[in-house]
C-alpha cells in the first residue's frame, strides 16, 4: 500500500511538472508584436476557421415596415391611364389587333360583292374569275419594278450610297472613256453563231469524211 502511494504521489508530481513547462513554454514563445504566443494564436485559428458562425457579428438594427400610404379619399378615383396605341397613333399594331381588325372588317363587308381587304397578296396569289382582271400593263409595270430593286440590290445604285458596306459614290462613277451602257452581245446569240459556224465547216465532203 505505501509503494502504491508513493506511485500514484509520483504521477501526480510527474503531471505538474509537465504542466509548469508547457506553461513556461507558452509564457517564453514569442508573440511577433501580437501579445498573443504562436501556438495560442495558432489554436485559435484552426477553431475559428472550424466554428461556422462569423466571429464578429455585426449589430444591425432592423426598423419595422412602414405602413400602407393610403389615398386621402377613397370616394373619387383618378381615371384610368389611356391606351398607349389610343394615346399615341404612331404606336406600331400588334398581330392580334390586326388580325382583329381585319376580321372586323370582313365581317362588315360580308355582303359587299366589291369589297376588296386591304392586304398584302402573297407570291403565289392569283385572282378568281370573279374579280377584276389584272391588265398586262400593270403585271409588266410589276416585273420592271422588280427587275429593277433586284438590279438595285446586286450593284447598288451610282447616284446614291444606302450603306456603308458600299464604295462612294465618287469612286463608281465611270471614266470619260469607258462605255456606259453598253450590255455587250448575249451569250445565248453568241452560241447560236457558233453552233451555226461548226455547221458549216462541217457541211459538204468533211460530213462524208470525219477525219479530213
Amino acid at each position: 500500500m505505501k509503494l502504491r502511494g508513493e506511485m500514484q504521489i509520483g504521477r501526480i508530481g510527474a503531471g505538474l511538472g509537465l504542466v509548469s513547462l508547457l506553461a513556461l513554454a507558452g509564457c517564453a514563445g514569442t508573440t511577433y508584436g501580437t501579445g498573443t504566443p504562436a501556438e495560442q494564436q495558432l489554436l485559435e485559428d484552426v477553431t475559428g476557421a472550424l466554428s461556422l458562425a462569423p466571429k464578429n457579428k455585426q449589430n444591425i438594427s432592423y426598423a419595422p415596415r412602414p405602413g400602407i400610404v393610403k389615398p386621402p379619399s377613397t370616394e373619387v378615383l383618378p381615371p384610368p391611364q389611356e391606351d398607349v396605341a389610343e394615346a399615341n397613333p404612331a404606336w406600331p399594331e400588334s398581330p392580334e389587333e390586326r388580325l382583329a381588325r381585319i376580321r372586323a372588317e370582313a365581317t362588315e363587308n360580308q355582303n359587299n360583292q366589291f369589297y376588296r381587304p386591304n392586304i398584302v397578296r402573297d407570291v403565289n396569289y392569283s385572282d378568281d374569275k370573279v374579280g377584276p382582271a389584272v391588265s398586262p400593263l400593270s403585271r409588266a409595270e410589276q416585273q420592271a419594278e422588280i427587275e429593277r430593286r433586284k438590279a438595285l440590290a446586286r450593284q447598288g445604285s451610282p447616284n446614291t450610297r444606302r450603306y456603308l458596306s458600299e464604295p462612294p459614290v465618287d469612286y463608281r462613277q465611270p471614266a470619260a472613256t469607258a462605255p456606259v451602257g453598253e450590255l455587250g452581245e448575249d451569250e445565248s446569240k453568241k452560241e447560236r453563231k457558233r453552233r451555226k459556224a461548226t455547221a458549216e465547216n462541217t457541211g459538204g465532203l468533211r460530213r462524208l469524211i470525219p477525219w479530213m
